[in-house]
């Protein structure tokens, strides 16, 4: 069985997915989503840094595959991977939820021959999309729930449906139980770069930046991320002279992380002079060019 990933934040460079080591995917590709916003939310379970989170105007999370040579169009753009249930084990256990969990979901999806966010996506539409009780129908599937990222689906237009972890805030983790930890820390609305980079400035939320960043190699766009650097100096060129020595590196990293071949991956991202220009990463580099 095949499940498909959406990574948000670090998930979107190479350098953040070896962070859980190497993997064999079929497909990596861009993904648009509809009616939301992405900033940062949720400290991380890995360091002193927040790590980001979506912000759902609609609570039925949609969207569609992306052509590289598509302009963006303004919506949130992020990874999709399509990986092994084995990778991603490794993948759900990053984001702080129990592998076993999700083997005890993908049991009750075979029963109905559909795939794990398939089946999530038909236990979605049960709950009306309501949020809440869509989490609380999952602890009472699994008995288990986790305070940091939780598994939602996604209904990608003419390409199935695939997984997106979300971090849970004032609709619970669906028990009492579990106090999410956006909860604990009174986080109630997505932070923008420069405000996360006020509350954490520091070499863990650095790492953590350039690792979201890094996605703009692939031609996702990241303008969302850089939108508010411009306000802050400083921390706009201390990005640009971070960025700038790994970039080179990226692409490699990521055909060594994914296992795609050279040919599936200017498929997916086009080239990646291209690429940067699309995310918009160039333009911001260009900013700071002597």
């Amino acid at each position: 069985m095949e499940v498909t990933v959406i990574g948000h934040g670090s998930l979107m460079s190479g350098r953040g997915l070896s962070f859980s080591g190497t993997f064999q995917m079929r497909t990596a590709y861009i993904v648009a989503l509809d009616n939301c916003r992405r900033g940062f939310a949720k400290l991380s379970k890995y360091g002193d840094r927040f790590a980001t989170d979506l912000e759902l105007e609609q609570p039925a999370l949609k969207g569609a595959v992306v052509s590289p040579q598509t302009a963006p169009d303004g919506r949130v753009e992020a990874l999709g991977l399509s990986v092994s249930l084995e990778d991603c084990g490794r993948l759900v256990k990053r984001e702080g939820y129990r592998p076993e969990a999700l083997l005890t979901l993908v049991e009750k999806a075979r029963k109905h021959d559909l795939g794990v966010a398939e089946w999530l996506w038909q236990l979605a539409v049960e709950q009306a999309h309501d949020l809440g009780a869509y989490r609380r129908q999952l602890f009472l599937i699994t008995g288990y729930t986790s305070p940091h990222y939780i598994p939602h689906p996604v209904r990608l237009a003419e390409a199935g449906y695939a997984l997106i972890f979300l971090a849970p805030g004032s609709l619970g983790t669906g028990t009492p139980d579990v106090v999410s930890i956006r909860q604990q820390t009174g986080i109630n609305t997505i932070l923008n770069t420069t405000e996360t980079w006020r509350r954490k400035p520091n070499e863990d939320q650095t790492a953590y930046f350039l690792s979201c960043l890094l996605g703009g190699a692939h031609g996702i766009n990241v303008r969302d991320f850089l939108a508010s650097v411009g306000d802050n100096r400083d921390l706009a060129e201390m990005l640009s002279q971070r960025i700038r020595p790994v970039l080179a590196e990226e692409v490699a990293c990521f055909l060594q992380t994914t296992g795609l071949k050279p040919e599936q991956y200017t498929q997916a991202f086009g080239s990646p002079e291209a690429a940067l220009h699309r995310s918009g990463l160039r333009g911001f580099l260009e900013g700071f060019d002597s």
